[in-house]
């Protein structure tokens, strides 16, 4: 029988060397690899979305609308990113600046973003 302290690092190490979706999709997105990211993002459903805390539920948004405009959606992009720019204009520095100037960017691209509710 193994030792807790032996599980419990177990653990530990499993939840650390394991990346959340939220992290999966982004580095999809960064690989150019769209149809993968949109795989992965919406294996989220709207109450694991609704639970996530305001920084990433802002992160989320935005890149599940860049994956979607970069599959051509642009719909569905435009409402994604509706979301990351309310959550943005509502609290300055919810998104990492990075984050915030490819929001930037996607808005320079589709023009105004609407206002959208939540899933």
């Amino acid at each position: 029988m193994r030792s807790p302290v032996f599980l419990a690092t177990l653990a530990l190490l499993g939840s650390a060397c394991g990346a959340s979706v939220l992290d999966q999709g982004k580095n999809l997105f960064d690989a150019g690899r769209y149809a993968d990211a949109r795989a992965k993002l919406e294996k989220v459903d709207s109450v694991e979305y609704k639970a996530f805390d305001p920084h990433t539920r802002a992160t989320y948004a935005l890149y599940r609308g860049l994956v979607l405009g970069a599959l051509g959606d642009r719909l569905n992009a435009g409402a994604w990113l509706g979301l990351a720019k309310q959550a943005e204009d509502s609290h300055p520095g919810t998104l990492k600046r990075d984050d915030a100037v490819r929001l930037k960017l996607a808005e320079q691209q589709y023009g105004p973003l609407p206002a959208v509710q939540e899933p």
